[in-house]
């Protein structure tokens, strides 16, 4: 018998859309679902998605002015016209998913708005739902033909109320991470298949896929002089930043740790007394599971600012502007057992537990009582 499908539309802008997808179709998967993956705008004009993920990786690298002025002022048009402009994005290709795979229901994590209008065009009796993967929200996610919203804290959802979305179509899940982000570590397995000493403390720095932590060999150094620190670099896919920071490890034996691509980083993560990272929301919902202290490097305005600006308001992170900056805020952790603690309370706070169950669970149960209603 064949099993239901469901389709999950995203878009690789940034890894989190892409991991938030990945996460909620094993989800399924495990629960009886067919998934279906969609990157629908990549599918649909993959040369013009390829030059805007580049465009996108420079502008967070070499032109934030640039990526501020257009999420800024963006972000004062209203959704309306936002959603009009987007409707028709990806429609072909849409319509092929649908006709192939019948789903049961649509989850976006990334604003598509083509699949709310296809369902009211058509006359499709297919539930549209989308998972916002950060903090904030702009104009762009909003879309009152929107069956449901998930989203990752209540000043998000209150956002979406100031728009006149229906507080019932809401659910405060946050953003949906791996099972394994909340299971139970044994720490000192970990620290032995790492070959990490369970005498130092552990400063973790994500350095991004795309290589978007910039001036990730200065930051290190300057760590380094700290002997009681054993720095570790999680470069992702990013080969290149990994193979310049490899002669690192020679250098410093035992106290530089560089990795590339770490399928089991909640094992990291579950160890460190502090991660450094960029604040996309995939990252800091990660490291509010695990109450890893934070701090935000150089956060790009726009969705990292605004992200960046949630955890620090609610004493959760804190931000830094500079290598030395960084080096000083570790010393300051470092000393301050009492800031350690109120950050990882308020990290548990910010945490939403089993989000991704949530986000499925409440899919899946509405696809059965419209089946029930049918029969």
């Amino acid at each position: 018998m064949r099993r239901p499908s469901a389709l999950i539309l995203t878009a690789n802008y940034g890894s989190g859309h892409l991991q938030a997808a990945k996460v909620i179709a094993e989800e399924l998967n495990n629960k009886g679902f067919e998934p279906v993956v969609s990157d629908l705008f990549g599918e649909s004009y993959p040369i013009v998605s390829t030059f805007t993920q580049s465009l996108l990786i420079k502008s967070f690298s070499y032109g934030p002015s640039f990526y501020k002025w257009l999420y800024y002022g963006t972000n004062k048009l209203h959704y309306k016209g936002l959603a009009q402009f987007s409707r028709y994005l990806g429609r072909k290709r849409l319509l092929e998913l649908i006709t192939k795979y019948r789903p049961q229901f649509i989850i976006s994590t990334f604003p598509l708005h083509s699949a709310p209008f296809l369902m009211k065009q058509f006359g499709y009796f297919i539930p549209t739902y989308t998972v916002i993967t950060d903090y904030c929200v702009h104009p762009y996610w909003i879309n009152p033909l929107i069956n449901h919203y998930f989203v990752a804290s209540d000043a998000v959802k209150n956002i979406l109320l100031e728009q006149d979305m229906q507080e019932k179509r809401i659910t405060v899940s946050g953003i949906p991470i791996r099972p394994q982000f909340e299971k139970q570590i044994n720490k000192r397995a970990v620290f032995e298949k790492y070959q990490l000493s369970p005498w130092k403390k552990v400063i973790t720095v994500l350095a991004g896929a795309n290589g978007v932590l910039r001036n990730v060999k200065e930051l290190c150094l300057q760590l380094l002089k700290d002997p009681t620190h054993q720095i570790v670099v999680i470069c992702g896919d990013n080969e290149d930043l990994h193979n310049r920071l490899l002669p690192l490890s020679l250098l410093f034996p035992g106290c530089f740790h560089v990795f590339g691509y770490v399928e089991e980083i909640y094992e990291l993560l579950a160890i460190s007394n502090c991660l450094i990272t960029k604040p996309g929301g995939i990252a800091l919902s990660e490291a509010a599971s695990l109450q890893v202290p934070l701090i935000l490097f150089k956060p790009v305005p726009g969705q990292e600012t605004e992200n960046a600006r949630h955890f620090t308001e609610n004493g959760a992170a804190v931000v830094s502007h500079s290598v030395m900056e960084t080096f000083e805020q570790i010393q300051t952790l470092s000393r301050n057992k009492e800031m350690i603690t109120n950050m990882k309370r308020e990290l548990a706070k910010i945490h939403k537990a089993h989000s991704v169950t949530v986000i499925t669970d409440y899919a899946i149960d509405k696809t059965k009582q419209k089946s029930a209603i049918i029969r």
